[in-house]
């Protein structure tokens, strides 16, 4: 097995998947230009397209909503926070809807 980093283990997985399945996508800060803060989605945007690799907007609840829409959609949103103590603003969209969407569909999601 190859050594590497954990940045570079994402960013393989990441290649691999996207390569892999036209429905994967990635969105979050900054990690479609320039790659994320640890530069894990280096060159995805620009093997890809802007379609699959999304900057998305300061705002993680916003990246999560988007994310749990997606996926309802089909796709297969990799939403990426840049920190762990941002991912609690996230919280709400998580609990509040993820969690509970297959109960208030009747099941039918």
């Amino acid at each position: 097995m190859a050594e590497m980093s954990i940045v570079e283990a994402v960013r393989d997985a990441l290649h691999f998947e996207m390569g892999r399945d036209d429905r994967v996508m990635i969105l979050g800060e900054d990690v479609a230009g320039s790659g994320g803060v640890f530069r894990a989605t280096e060159g995805l945007q620009k093997k890809y397209g802007r379609d699959r690799a999304v900057d998305a907007p300061l705002g993680e609840s916003a990246i999560i909503g988007s994310a749990v829409g997606l996926a309802l959609a089909g796709m297969v949103p990799v939403a990426e926070m840049q920190f762990l103590g941002f991912a609690h603003n996230a919280f709400n969209q998580i609990v509040e809807q993820l969690a509970r969407m297959r109960y208030r569909s009747w099941g039918t999601l």
